[in-house]
């Protein structure tokens, strides 16, 4: 970990924080070289670069953000198979079904290793997961303030889009906005500025939107493999897609609270409902 200069160390510590998150990055891919390749492993492993990826897009480096979003993607498909051979085992499905996508999940790791792909994202990480230098508390109290009233607008547009044509692509870009804000406020979380509540909802509505995303890729895979238990993966996404749909117009009061007094985005007849704002406890820690 770099030393903090001296005329920093009564900075925010967010810099110190990302040196550990690129520390624990880099020692989860030593470990999925080395042949673990648990789905907490692998789960540990993204989680950590989408931390990364948020803190580098909150100090404006975009395009170091951009690198670690890139490695996230390498194992999208590595991580899907993961989550769906927990699935049909849990349903529970065939046997043949679940030999299908073992198999799957044994091709993907060889391609893995056969193009190096660990040894890509973990240069990438020593070299590119941390800014150059720290934020000010200052300057990051004003960066964050000026990102919300940003995201606000942007939740705005896409939750407009949503509503009135809830597709697939649609629901997964407002998805992706959700988990980049999310990710974002979680990095204020230790200083003045804070918004659990904001946290909380963003949460909640990832989970809906994820929960359909994740079952939409269950649904092809199972198609594609031609699974015995397809007519049940159907039910599953069916009722995923029927609670995505309705989520958007539940997100009034994340705008609000993103947006501050100072900006109205949405009409004075849709307050925010606290208890109905996404109609789903469920945890979201995906």
């Amino acid at each position: 970990m770099r030393p903090r200069p001296k005329e920093m160390r009564d900075l925010p510590a967010e810099d110190d924080r990302a040196a550990r998150y690129q520390t624990v990055a880099l020692h989860t891919l030593a470990k999925l070289s080395a042949g673990d390749i648990r789905p907490k492993t692998v789960h540990r492993l993204r989680t950590h670069l989408r931390r990364l990826q948020a803190y580098l897009e909150l100090v404006g480096e975009d395009r170091n953000a951009e690198m670690m979003a890139n490695c996230v993607s390498r194992l999208s498909r590595f991580r899907t198979l993961q989550a769906f051979d927990r699935y049909v085992t849990r349903l529970p499905a065939s046997a043949s079904d679940v030999r299908k996508i073992k198999d799957c999940i044994r091709k993907e790791r060889a391609k893995l290793d056969r193009k190096q792909v660990y040894r890509r994202i973990e240069r990438r990480v020593r070299r590119h997961a941390l800014p150059p230098t720290p934020a000010s508390l200052d300057w990051m109290a004003e960066r964050m303030e000026k990102l919300r009233r940003e995201h606000a607008k942007s939740l705005h547009d896409l939750i407009s889009e949503a509503t009135a044509n809830p597709r697939r692509k649609t629901l997964h870009a407002l998805r992706l906005k959700i988990k980049a804000i999310r990710y974002q406020e979680e990095w204020a979380l230790n200083q003045a500025y804070a918004r659990p509540e904001i946290v909380s909802w963003l949460k909640r509505a990832q989970s809906v939107l994820g929960d359909y995303e994740e079952r939409a890729q269950f649904r092809k895979l199972a198609r594609t493999l031609d699974l015995k238990s397809y007519a049940r993966i159907i039910k599953d996404w069916r009722r995923a897609r029927t609670r995505a749909r309705t989520l958007p117009t539940k997100l009034t009061g994340i705008i609000r609270a993103l947006a501050g007094r100072g900006l109205r985005l949405v009409e004075p007849g849709l307050p925010p409902n606290r208890a109905t704002i996404l109609g789903s406890r469920r945890a979201a820690a995906r």
